[in-house]
């Protein structure tokens, strides 16, 4: 069987508003950064071995950023919660049907990182519903 070689995500939820706020409010001094920078050695390491370059720069500290692919589904099992490839995103929703994927962006430098969409992934030719 060949596999879907590309995705789509259906009923997004972008948290960009969240994330411009957050920044703002940085900015104005009402958050310190040890908050904001808080990425872990694990998300840092999703980063390096499973994210895509961002086109944006960190907000924080200027460097390149990264845009993990995380996956949750219960009918994933142990895969799920999980960083993973578009490629491997594909073949799981061949494998299981349509998963959630949260997108994150992530600096390794400074360890900022936010979700900035969520929406549940399905085989680019699925219908539209």
């Amino acid at each position: 069987m060949l596999s879907a070689t590309t995705f789509r995500l259906t009923h997004e939820i972008s948290h960009e508003w969240l994330r411009r706020t957050t920044l703002r409010d940085y900015h104005a001094g009402r958050i310190p950064r040890e908050q904001l920078c808080d990425a872990d050695f694990l998300l840092k390491a999703a980063a390096k071995y499973h994210g895509v370059e961002s086109p944006r720069r960190c907000p924080i500290c200027e460097s390149d950023m990264h845009d993990v692919l995380w996956v949750h589904s219960d009918n994933l099992g142990r895969k799920s919660n999980t960083a993973r490839s578009a490629e491997e995103i594909a073949l799981l929703i061949d494998e299981v049907g349509p998963i959630t994927v949260h997108r994150v962006e992530v600096c390794r430098s400074c360890g900022w990182n936010h979700l900035l969409v969520e929406g549940i992934a399905v085989a680019e030719d699925a219908p539209v519903t």
